[in-house]
């Protein structure tokens, strides 16, 4: 080796070994003091939901389950003319029937499908508002309301899919 080289591989040797201080994993100071754990452990305070704001709410989610409603009533009284019409040629009264049927269950979705709408424009306002205001309520009230008209549009349009296969 040439002497130069020594004192390299030493020196680079000396920048592997552990350090003189290392990190501890014993708690840190401010994780014992009293004040952080009740500050961790406090919910945070929501201001309560608005009578109005709570009154729309329920609106729009009866407004889902009537329009669910409609919707289980023409799918229950026109499904097999739906099935039935699947097969038929094109324009014949059987076909026919059947369009009318799925025009039915469409406008029956309608009325779910629009409260869904205005359940998502509530919902795009408030998270706007408790952006800005992180106290302001009513924020999970309407996304568990928008969850359940969701579910309600959802099962309405795999059925027409169905239908439409």
């Amino acid at each position: 080796m040439k002497p130069l080289a020594i004192p390299i591989i030493c020196a680079l040797a000396a920048g592997c070994s552990a350090p003189a201080n290392p990190p501890s994993l014993l708690p840190r100071a401010i994780e014992s003091r009293p004040e952080a754990s009740q500050t961790l452990t406090q919910p945070p305070a929501f201001t309560p939901i608005s009578t109005p704001m709570a009154l729309q709410i329920a609106k729009l989610v009866a407004e889902a389950k009537a329009g669910d409603a409609d919707f289980a009533k023409a799918n229950q009284s026109g499904g097999a003319a739906v099935i039935g019409g699947r097969s038929a040629p094109l324009g014949s009264q059987a076909w026919v029937a059947a369009e009318l049927v799925r025009s039915a269950l469409q406008v029956a979705r309608q009325r779910s499908a629009a409260a869904l709408a205005e359940i998502d424009t509530l919902a795009v306002t408030q998270g706007e508002l408790a952006s800005r205001d992180p106290n302001a309520g009513g924020l999970t009230e309407i996304q568990a309301a928008q969850t359940e008209i969701e579910t309600i549009v959802a099962r309405q349009t795999a059925r027409l899919d169905m239908l439409s296969r």
